[in-house]
């Protein structure tokens, strides 16, 4: 489960930045034929934090 945490931080991590130099610049991020926007990176990234933060917490409830 700690793995799996870890892997969702490292992805978010990585959306975020993106994101952030997808914002700065102005330019859609070419992924895609036609490109990903900074505010999909940034959603993304919410996303992430929050499975992480779930998961998280689910480990918690099992060791108590």
């Amino acid at each position: 489960m700690k793995g799996m945490v870890n892997v969702v931080l490292f992805v978010a991590g990585v959306s975020l930045l993106l994101g952030i130099i997808s914002r700065i610049t102005l330019v859609p991020v070419p992924i895609a034929n036609t490109g990903i926007e900074a505010e999909a990176f940034l959603d993304f990234t919410n996303t992430c934090l929050f499975m992480a933060i779930v998961l998280l917490l689910q480990q918690l409830v099992k060791t108590k």
